[in-house]
């Protein structure tokens, strides 16, 4: 089947947006790993066991030698260097070895961190990568839903004529439902999928993201937020029609073919997205202002426009 000028266009900005964001996770994604390198880490951990396993054996070697001197001979000095090698030196010796022992295990254990963390984070980054293509890509969706509504309203509206519910409940109700409905079971069934092939039990919060209800509950999360997603763009896209100023950033820029570009829909969805982090970050009872500690950050919004902004350029008729 061959592929439409939208078509075209959503993979081309599909595939831009994740080599933009993958290429750049620390800027776009907010993605910052950890330094160090863990096998060097661990061969320096290594180093340090051989030098407290050295002093071990010497130092063992050298209280045989020593002991000699105070059980083969009596006296008040030799039992004075007796109580100094065992309660002093020796010891002295002994907490060495062991601090190098105490490092190695430090260098071990900071060389997992290492590893552990980076492998999440690598998947955390694959996960928004996935989720700012699969957004981008989302557009021809929404569209199909809607016109599959559009269609079915018409019918409608030929059979029964113009009544409340058939002019307001279907794109107003019925739509946002699909449309929830549809992009939530995406943004579920990407980072499940990627957390199981990557072997991810647990994220860097300590969720169980593959179980059943951890993922019932990111469903829910990301329904409810996107609901509100639909409800705020409409309303902003209502409001632009109403100020002059604003009434000409609401409109799509046509294109010579009789296409035109889906320009007009950009400042609806970017505040319509933000209203949806917000909602999942009350959904979580996090506090979604900018500057806190789970609020939005500029990353986010980078990909908000990154996402949401590419989809302004996708044709239309």
């Amino acid at each position: 089947m061959a592929l439409g000028p939208s078509a075209k266009v959503t993979l081309g900005l599909m595939g831009g947006v994740g080599l933009a964001a993958a290429l750049n996770p620390e800027t776009i994604l907010g993605v910052r790993y950890l330094e160090g390198d863990p096998e060097k880490i661990r061969e320096a951990a290594d180093k340090l066991e051989s030098i407290a396993d050295y002093i071990d054996r010497h130092q063992q070697q050298a209280h045989t030698w020593a002991a000699q001197i105070w059980t083969e001979n009596n006296g008040r000095d030799y039992a004075e260097f007796q109580r100094f090698w065992e309660n002093r030196f020796g010891l002295a010796v002994f907490a060495t070895a062991y601090k190098y022992r105490r490092a190695a295990e430090a260098c071990r254990a900071y060389a997992d961190v290492i590893e552990k963390t980076n492998h999440a984070l690598k998947v955390l980054c694959a996960i928004l990568v996935a989720d700012l293509v699969f957004t981008t890509g989302y557009q021809l969706v929404t569209w199909k839903i809607f016109r599959a509504i559009a269609r079915k309203q018409a019918l409608l509206i030929k059979n029964y004529g113009e009544t409340f519910a058939i002019k307001y409940l279907l794109p107003y109700f019925v739509y946002p439902i699909a449309d929830s409905f549809a992009y939530a079971a995406g943004e579920v069934a990407i980072p499940f999928a990627i957390n199981k092939a990557a072997g991810m039990e647990r994220d860097l919060s300590g969720n169980e993201v593959t179980s059943l209800d951890y993922n019932v509950r990111e469903y829910g999360s990301h329904f409810l937020s996107n609901m509100v997603f639909d409800g705020v763009a409409d309303a902003t896209a209502y409001g632009m029609q109403k100020v002059p100023g604003l009434r000409m950033l609401g409109q799509n820029v046509p294109l010579p073919n009789g296409w035109q570009l889906n320009t007009g829909s950009i400042i609806p969805r970017m505040a319509g997205t933000t209203m949806y982090s917000v909602t999942r970050d009350l959904t979580h009872h996090d506090n979604p202002l900018p500057g806190t500690e789970t609020g939005l950050t500029a990353e986010e919004m980078y990909q908000k426009l990154l996402s949401h902004g590419s989809r302004g350029f996708i044709p239309r008729r």
